[in-house]
């Protein structure tokens, strides 16, 4: 009984070491960043960083990568801020599922062509940011009516309507990969493409539902972000790819796919908010942010290395890279 837990646990040990850490020094050297508006600074930053993040560790669990979820974020930015009259409720769901529609279309072309989903997210990456431009005017937009964006500045405690809605996609995304047929194909296609295919697993309909689930989380965040600000510029949110790769990657998402859970990519959005808010609070330069995160990437990177080369990772880890696996890129489709 204990290894079985040890085994569940393994995969979430190290990040949250890093947590722990991460929280304890940043706390230390930071007298402002302690006790409620710490954790509440934190959560923040699941509403942009962390659904980006998740959506992106779907499409690697499944083999593949999306690099289109800056652009998707933009582009439903935009499209909230036009469909305001809507309200607040109706702009964000309308903007949400022209983003998920175009995700799975995505999704079902990588499936059905075989083509490659780096070259082929570069292409749909320019693609709609340059529709996100055409949309807006080529300029930035703003409310008319900025009394709709009211409810999302409210606060709960160490709760905004913002995070608890990340929240509540985080949970409901963890339930759909763990308990549901199509969630288990998304791990089969990614974890061993071949042998799933030929043990009946359909080739397009995982890396659809995955693509459509990563234009979905990138626009719930590019939306919400634009209601909360009022406005939307079409060349917002070019960072967001690599801020949600990164969040991904330490919490443990393995490149490699077919591994990786919500839990993984929770610990790794709250480090990377913890060194966020914890140094902006100090006042620190957007460089020292990167410097750190920098740092901490590459330090989760090379332990996780050394674990895999000592055969430590599936006892301690959790993650050690099976000898199979290594022959093939998980970003790669095909």
């Amino acid at each position: 009984m204990r290894s079985g837990l040890l085994s569940r646990l393994g995969p979430y040990v190290l990040p949250l070491i890093v947590l722990v850490i991460t929280w304890i020094v940043i706390a230390a050297v930071t007298p402002t960043f302690r006790g409620q508006a710490s954790v509440f600074s934190v959560l923040q930053g699941f509403p942009m960083i962390g659904l980006a993040a998740l959506g992106l560790a779907v499409t690697i669990i499944a083999g593949e990568f999306d690099l289109s979820v800056g652009s998707m974020a933009a582009l439903s930015a935009v499209i909230a801020v036009i469909a305001a009259p809507a309200g607040l409720i109706g702009c964000i769901v309308i903007a949400v599922a022209v983003c998920t529609a175009i995700g799975a279309l995505q999704g079902t072309l990588i499936g059905r062509l075989g083509i490659n989903s780096l070259v082929f997210t570069i292409g749909t990456l320019i693609l709609i940011r340059g529709l996100t431009w055409m949309l807006a005017n080529n300029a930035p937009i703003m409310l008319e009516n900025f009394e709709i964006t009211d409810p999302l500045l409210l606060r709960f405690g160490i709760f905004s309507w913002s995070s608890i809605v990340a929240i509540a996609i985080f949970v409901l995304t963890g339930f759909f990969l763990a308990y549901t047929r199509w969630g288990r194909e998304i791990y089969a296609i990614g974890g061993a493409r071949n042998e799933a295919i030929a043990a009946g697993v359909p080739r397009v309909r995982p890396l659809a539902i995955a693509f459509a689930i990563s234009a979905f989380t990138a626009s719930v965040a590019g939306a919400l972000a634009a209601m909360r600000g009022g406005s939307a510029a079409p060349q917002n949110y070019e960072d967001l790819l690599l801020s949600g790769c990164a969040a991904a990657l330490l919490g443990g998402i393995s490149l490699y796919g077919g591994r990786g859970t919500v839990i993984n990519v929770a610990l790794g959005v709250a480090v990377l908010s913890v060194v966020g808010a914890g140094l902006a609070a100090r006042g620190s330069s957007a460089s020292l942010v990167q410097l750190v995160t920098g740092a901490l990437l590459l330090t989760v990177i090379t332990i996780e290395f050394l674990a895999g080369r000592l055969t430590l990772g599936n006892t301690v880890f959790g993650r050690a890279i099976p000898k199979a696996a290594a022959r093939r890129p998980a970003a790669g489709g095909g």
